[in-house]
Order: C-alpha cells, then sequence, then structure tokens
C-alpha cells in the first residue's frame, strides 16, 4: 500500500499550535466557573470553608478574603498573572532575545542551545515540525475573547452559550445603567436601538426566571 502523503503540512502545524496553546489556556483559572456563587478557583482550595489551610497560599488567600476582598477581583489578578507568565514562556521558547535573555555580555549560561517546542505526529506519516510564533498566538486564542485582557467592571453575566457582548449588556443592566447596556449591545451586533432594548430585556427576563444562570 501507497504511503499516505502529507498534503499540506503547514496546515498541520498551524493545528498543532492551536491545539497547544489550547491546552494552555484550559490551565488558566475559569473565570466562569462558580460553586454556589463563589468562583470555583477558591472553593476548590478550601480558601472560603475555613478549617485548617492545606497549605501557605490558601493561608494567605484566607486572610486576604477576610478582608472583605471581592472574590471576582481575585480571579481577574490572578488570571492576568497566569496570562502573563504563559506569554512569558511563549516569548522563551519562540526566542529568548524577547526577554533580553542572552543579550547581556556577563551572562553566564552556555548560548549555544535554543529552546524549541515540536510537535510530534503520532499517526501515519508519522513526522516531527517545530511549532513557532507561540507568544504572537497566544492572545488570539484567549477562550473569553478579549485577546488576553482583564474583565473590567462590571464583571460579564454568566448566561452560557451567550456571547461576550450579550453578557456584558446584562451586566450593565443589572447595574442599573441601561444607556451602556444598549451602547454595548449596540457596538457589537449595529442593531437600532429597540431592538438592542428589545433583545436586552428578553436575556433579563431569562436571568430573573433562573437568577443562578447570571449571578
Amino acid at each position: 500500500m501507497a504511503e499516505r502523503e502529507d498534503s499540506n503540512p503547514d496546515d498541520w502545524s498551524a493545528h498543532a499550535l492551536q491545539s497547544f496553546l489550547t491546552a494552555v489556556w484550559s490551565m488558566v483559572v475559569d473565570e466562569d466557573s462558580y460553586t454556589d456563587g463563589y468562583p470555583s478557583w477558591i472553593d476548590s482550595r478550601g480558601s472560603r470553608r475555613g478549617g485548617v489551610p492545606a497549605d501557605g497560599g490558601t493561608d494567605a488567600l484566607q486572610r486576604v478574603l477576610a478582608c472583605g476582598v471581592d472574590p471576582d477581583d481575585l480571579t481577574d489578578v490572578v488570571r492576568e498573572m497566569q496570562h502573563d507568565l504563559l506569554y512569558g514562556v511563549c516569548q522563551l521558547i519562540d526566542d529568548p532575545g524577547l526577554l533580553g535573555i542572552g543579550l547581556d555580555e556577563d551572562w553566564s549560561e552556555p548560548t549555544d542551545f535554543r529552546w524549541e517546542l515540536v510537535a510530534v505526529r503520532t499517526e501515519e506519516p508519522a513526522g516531527r515540525s517545530p511549532i513557532h510564533g507561540l507568544h504572537s498566538s497566544l492572545d488570539e486564542l484567549d477562550p473569553s475573547g478579549r485577546d488576553g485582557a482583564t474583565r473590567g467592571r462590571p464583571v460579564p453575566a454568566r448566561l452560557p452559550g451567550h456571547p461576550l457582548h450579550a453578557r456584558l449588556a446584562v451586566a450593565h443592566a443589572r447595574a442599573g445603567d441601561r444607556i451602556q447596556a444598549i451602547n454595548t449591545w449596540r457596538k457589537a451586533t449595529g442593531a437600532p436601538v429597540t431592538e438592542a432594548k428589545a433583545a436586552i430585556d428578553l436575556l433579563l427576563d431569562q436571568v430573573r426566571q433562573d437568577p443562578g444562570s447570571a449571578s
């Protein structure tokens, strides 16, 4: 049987890049995941239930929460720090010079090597392909759709299956800013005022019927 040819290796490399960065983003705290109205990443550390802290980080988190800090603010800080770390690692793999590593004449480490991410195909035709452009592609795959930016305020409502502009519009409306809610909807969709208002009211009715979906 003739060996199947790789019709477009560039497509496969692009798929491998997307797959890797999607997995990377899955390691960042999920800002839309809540347990009993509380960010799930905090709940999973036991930081709101009291008792003996599992580690020093959990102990510190309990003290921060005891000061009355908004848990959503903590989520934003943690997510931004995680993003910055991942972006730095991607730069390190793409080109250490982007971080200034190896540019200093006093740099004591050997410079006769570099890092590289290589995708290994396990199915036929087998092969290896170096993956480039990690740092420049990271934000494009941000599952929030904000290209790595923080949420800002108000925090978008949790409306599964609805786009970011809808979640933001509902959040503005629930905060009492109807004008900003309508403007947010119109900017994203181009809809006239009456259509935007009707769509937002429909979602608000949905939230009233199921308060847990947007808390």
